[in-house]
This record gives structure tokens, C-alpha cells and sequence, in this order.
């Protein structure tokens, strides 16, 4: 009990364990619909976790996640207004507060996501390079995932209801250009927490999928 009290990544994983054990729980109970309308909240406290985990913490650290969440937020907001980069797709409003008809927690997000899975592949001796490919990677096949579940409860919506493959390519290119920067310009990427928080959160749209018959498309 001690450790948990004392030590921040046993505490974090005992928190986010909780969490999301009665998101499963009230999933299979049927309350799906009601669960979802925390996601926003959900979102702030995973992210809150995720950084406060982050062992290698300082300016630098903080200055390119602050900008990694602003890039993200704009190049979304340039996406819904030109249809040019994602395609034409349109925010709802399960992801809550909007500004610019973006939710706020979408540029949290892009920060959480290309720190997390930067903090999972920083490990292995690899070029920068190829890291930041593998880690773009993954936050596709994240992004993939997602989409099933964010069409099906507000989060967003596409033109015709067709998620264009362009989307996934802009992921992939606007994901590896953080990435290469985070590789290049943070000297410790470590964190503990990351592997848990992306891997409950992909465990999670999964149970959703399969509850809701979801289609990825």
C-alpha cells in the first residue's frame, strides 16, 4: 500500500486499471451510450496519467509537446475547413468543447498519442528515421480502430459516411513528422505508463466494436 501511495507509475496504473475496469463493466452492462458522454473527461485524465509519467519531463520536453498539440489542433482545423488534408469530415460534439469547430481535446490528443507511442519504440536501436515510421505506423492502425467507434458516438463524421484512405495517409505523415522531431529534439522519451494507457484505450474501442457491431472500414 505504501508503494502505491509513494510511487507515481503504480498509483497511475492502479488509477487507470479502475477507470477502465467500470468502463468495461458498464459497457457490458448496457449503458454504453451514457459512458460515452465522459470521453472528454476520460481523455483529460488518461492524458493528465500519460504525462505526468513522462520520466524525462522538462522544457524542451514540454515546449515540443505544447507545440506537437497546437500543430495538431490547427492542421485539424485546416482539415474541416478545406477537406484537403484528412478529407471532408466534420466534428460533433461527443468530444465536447469546440473552438474553431475543433474539439479542444483533439490537440491533447495528438500530443498523448505521439508522445505514447514515441515513449513505446524509443527503446529500440533503430535511425530516427525508421522510428518515428514504426510509431506513425501504429498510431494508424490506433487511428483505424478508432474511427468505428468516433462515427458511432458523435465524435465525428465523414462526407457520404466513407472514410477516405487519405486520412489514414495524412495520419501517417503528419504523425511521422512529430515523431522525427520528438526522436530528435527530447533526449528522454521514457515512460512507463505509455504501453498501458494506448493499450487499454485500443482494448477499449475493441469491446466497443464488438459490442456496438461495428464495421472497420
Amino acid at each position: 500500500m505504501k508503494k502505491l501511495l509513494t510511487d507515481r507509475f503504480y498509483l497511475s496504473l492502479t488509477l487507470l486499471v479502475i477507470v477502465y475496469t467500470v468502463g468495461f463493466v458498464t459497457v457490458l452492462l448496457g449503458y454504453v451510450e451514457s459512458l460515452m458522454l465522459l470521453t472528454p473527461y476520460n481523455l483529460l485524465f488518461a492524458s493528465g496519467l500519460l504525462i505526468y509519467n513522462a520520466e524525462g519531463f522538462d522544457r524542451r520536453y514540454g515546449s515540443w509537446l505544447l507545440i506537437v498539440m497546437l500543430a495538431g489542433f490547427f492542421v485539424e482545423v485546416l482539415g474541416i475547413e478545406t477537406g484537403l488534408i484528412f478529407g471532408t469530415y466534420n466534428y460533433g460534439d461527443g468530444l465536447g468543447l469546440k473552438w474553431l469547430g475543433v474539439p479542444l481535446m483533439i490537440g491533447v490528443n495528438w500530443g498523448v498519442l505521439v508522445f505514447g507511442t514515441a515513449a513505446l519504440i524509443q527503446h529500440f536501436r533503430l535511425a530516427r528515421w525508421v522510428k518515428a515510421a514504426i510509431a506513425a505506423t501504429l498510431m494508424v492502425s490506433y487511428d483505424i480502430l478508432l474511427e468505428p467507434v468516433a462515427i458511432r458516438f458523435d465524435f465525428w463524421s465523414w462526407a457520404d459516411g466513407t472514410i477516405p484512405y487519405q486520412n489514414y495517409l495524412a495520419w501517417w505523415i503528419i504523425s511521422f513528422g512529430m515523431l522525427l522531431g520528438a526522436f530528435y529534439l527530447v533526449k528522454n522519451l521514457r515512460n512507463r505508463l505509455a504501453i498501458y494507457v494506448i493499450g487499454i484505450q485500443t482494448l477499449f474501442f475493441v469491446v466497443l466494436i464488438l459490442d456496438q457491431n461495428l464495421s472497420i472500414r
